[in-house]
């Protein structure tokens, strides 16, 4: 089976994370209230925590209870130990490959402005966490592919074209 190429942003709760990130090789996702995930089976248990966690969806933001649901189903039960994130950042790119499971920081579970990216998964950066190309410098499918502004979504139509960078340039 081949690699999966996933998205991570570097904004879990909107603080960018990228130098912690490079730092410790890991890439993670804020909803620092849900805790601990890697016991809960399936996107209705997902969906459960999240509201539980996040009284707000029961109300006014009940329609991004979906989408936020798929991006935490994603980083915790969908990326696999050798597939590659893409950390977009700034005009540039920083290339890594998943090395590790989902984990749970528990002292990083609470909101507030030194935490709240409490799921991490370990990465091993590639060009020695340098900047991989500047986004300009893709070909026009990869860069649209990458342009969605989920927190952690797969790219499909522009996987190979990435592939085959990643490979040319590492």
């Amino acid at each position: 089976m081949k690699q999966q190429i996933w998205v991570v942003r570097p904004e879990p709760n909107f603080v960018n994370r990228l130098s912690h990130f490079l730092e410790n090789n890991i890439v993670a996702i804020g909803w620092p209230n849900v805790g601990d995930l890697s016991q809960t089976q399936g996107k209705s248990s997902l969906a459960a925590r999240l509201c539980q966690a996040y009284r707000h969806y029961l109300d006014e933001k009940k329609d991004d209870l979906a989408m936020d649901v798929g991006v935490v189903d994603r980083f915790v039960n969908q990326i696999q130990q050798g597939d590659f994130v893409l950390i977009p950042q700034n005009g540039e790119i920083f290339v890594g490959v998943v090395t590790g499971d989902y984990v749970f920081r528990p002292e990083l579970g609470h909101d507030g402005p030194e935490a709240g990216y409490p799921h991490w998964r370990a990465v091993r950066f590639l060009r020695d966490k340098q900047p991989f190309l500047p986004i300009r410098s893709l070909p026009l499918g990869a860069r649209r592919a990458i342009d969605c502004r989920l927190a952690v979504f797969a790219i499909h139509a522009a996987a190979q074209t990435m592939r085959s960078l990643i490979q040319e340039v590492a």
